[in-house]
């Protein structure tokens, strides 16, 4: 019989945190069992192996749906095919960069010629050569129905980037300090919606709070909020929340796995070409959870506050 891993020890060994773990095996790339003492997950040999190959993938930014075909077909061939999709990918962005790189040394090579200049003439050489940044965009569609987002597109270099505009929300809100925080304040947090008949009406949100992840600790903080109109009793264990609106930048990967969706973030917040920051004054940034037509989980944008450097 095979030896069971526990979740906090594949936490601590490999840094990957409970929630990508829990959220990789909701994406059906492998399954755990439960201790029944201390509720841990416990996992195989083989889901040991996929979670190990599936953490390498990650680390080289293949999508789930591709983890997902080279774990089930478990054959060269699979891993192939893959592969030759990421150099694909790959080469376009090469291509992009020495285009890129190849009009900046043209501009260098024709201003050794051009000691001054005034601005109208600057722009002139830049306007004909200057490559256009790339358009990211949320779906619209995937807001229907969530609160009347005013959009607002931009140019960023990360993928799937948008601006929204939120208007300020009161919510009710459950947070949890654990290895597994998420499902047990979102519990809550659901079940008190549907009780109350809101479920048509909220929108849901997903939060880290103090402590925050780390490598140190395998417990961390996690919070659930739902709006809900004014003048509605919010009863014990629950906490009053206001969200206070703004313009968000919408950050979105819905693989299952918001965590890699947050490293999008972080790359966003290091672009210095990008005119906003992160906006401290309104912290946290925020996860929401908009059910699928299908009512198999949810996707899952990224909302980062941001102001204007």
């Amino acid at each position: 019989m095979d030896e069971l891993t526990a979740i906090n020890k594949i936490v601590v060994n490999l840094g990957i945190s409970s929630r990508t773990l829990r959220y990789w095996e909701q994406a059906g790339l492998f399954k755990s069992t439960r201790d029944p003492q201390s509720g841990w997950r416990l996992y195989d040999d083989y889901a040991l192996q996929c979670i190990r190959v599936t953490n390498l993938l990650r680390r080289l930014d293949f999508s789930i749906s591709e983890i997902k075909a080279v774990i089930e077909k478990r054959s060269l061939e699979a891993l192939r095919q893959v592969l030759q999709k990421q150099i694909s990918r790959l080469d376009q962005t090469n291509a992009e960069l020495d285009a890129r790189r190849e009009v900046i040394s043209g501009l260098l090579k024709m201003l050794e010629t051009e000691p001054a200049m005034d601005l109208s003439a600057l722009e002139n050489i830049l306007l004909p050569v200057a490559l256009e940044r790339k358009k990211h965009v949320v779906s619209p569609s995937l807001f229907q129905n969530q609160g009347g987002f005013q959009m607002e597109k931009m140019k960023s270099n990360q993928d799937s980037v948008q601006l929204i505009k939120m208007a300020p929300a009161r919510a009710i809100a459950y947070s949890v300090v654990d290895t597994e925080p998420e499902s047990k304040a979102s519990e809550p947090v659901i079940q008190w919606i549907k009780e109350n008949k809101l479920a048509g009406t909220m929108r849901l949100f997903g939060f880290n709070t103090d402590p925050y992840p780390s490598g140190e600790n395998s417990a961390y903080g996690f919070g659930y909020c739902a709006t809900i109109p004014e003048g509605i009793e919010i009863p014990a264990p629950f906490y009053e929340m206001n969200l206070p609106g703004g313009v968000y930048a919408v950050v979105s990967d819905y693989e299952g796995d918001p965590s890699f969706g947050w490293r999008k973030v972080q790359a966003l917040m290091q672009d210095s070409e990008w005119e906003w920051k992160y906006d401290d004054a309104r912290h946290p940034g925020l996860e929401e959870h908009i059910e699928q037509a299908d009512g198999k989980g949810y996707l899952i944008p990224i909302l980062v506050p941001v102001k204007r450097k």
